[in-house]
């Protein structure tokens, strides 16, 4: 994976516009970047066999405390894709009736991002293709937990991280696919210009880990913001139209956009 740094918005605006990639490039912001790039299912794996231990890598190869004399995983070859699906089962059984008359028959892939919109435990890994909402979320995070302590931590004193993902010929495979869905029910992941990839694997429970081991490391990028940008960022993207009501083009984004609208930035 390769790192970059900036200290001022300016100069992740700049990098931005110097981008001349005319292959697809995919974005997420994460508030902590010591946090793995991987899915909510993949995290309660990583989760397992000591991984909630403040020091546990969540990073490949993980301590190697998936590996069991030569084998990696600690369950038969039936586990992890029984206990991924098993989420997606009950989430079909328990939507019966509730996605309106004469619903549309969906694909799996389908329901998978349905039930991520809803919440559902899934494989998928949330990406946009827009460099500034990958940021605008990022950034919303990084505020409210400036919010949640009361101010206690200092601006400058930590970063927050936006990735960069370049789809060419060699970034799928083995496992890992990108996955573009059309439901009725997404309007958000249309206004979010967003996509997601599923890593299925037995061995590799978040995507940095698994791009760096098979040659791949060099698709994806973290750039390192100093949290410094807030004071600047977020009245910058709300200034271009990126904000909760565009975001989130419901009710539930509406009553999130009001209460940002109060806001110190």
């Amino acid at each position: 994976m390769i790192v970059l740094q900036f200290e001022e918005w300016h100069e992740f605006r700049d990098y931005i516009d110097q981008d001349r990639e005319v292959m697809p490039t995919y974005w997420r912001g994460q508030f902590d970047p010591n946090w793995p790039l991987a899915s909510s299912f993949e995290r309660q794996i990583l989760q397992l066999n000591g991984g909630w231990m403040p020091k546990a890598s969540q990073i490949y190869p993980y301590d190697g405390r998936y590996n069991r004399e030569g084998k990696n995983g600690f369950w038969d070859n039936t586990f992890y894709q029984n206990y991924r699906d098993s989420y997606l089962s009950r989430f079909k059984q328990a939507s019966s009736g509730l996605r309106g008359s004469n619903p549309k028959e969906l694909t799996d892939e389908q329901w998978w991002a349905l039930g991520r919109h809803y919440g559902l435990i899934t494989p998928l890994l949330d990406w946009t293709t827009s460099p500034y909402i990958a940021a605008f979320f990022a950034l919303t995070e990084c505020y409210l937990s400036l919010v949640r302590y009361g101010g206690s931590f200092a601006l400058g004193s930590k970063y927050i991280s936006i990735y960069r993902l370049f789809h060419d010929t060699a970034l799928e495979g083995d496992g890992l696919h990108v996955v573009k869905v059309m439901v009725d029910e997404l309007g958000r992941v249309q206004s979010q210009r967003g996509l997601f990839t599923w890593l299925d694997s037995e061995e590799y429970f978040e995507l940095q880990g698994f791009l760096d081991n098979n040659g791949r490391g060099n698709l994806l990028t973290q750039i390192l913001l100093s949290d410094r940008v807030l004071m600047n960022g977020l009245p910058d993207l709300r200034k271009h139209g990126i904000d909760y009501r565009l975001l989130f083009p419901d009710l539930a984004g509406a009553a999130i956009d009001a209460n940002a609208k109060i806001s110190i930035f």
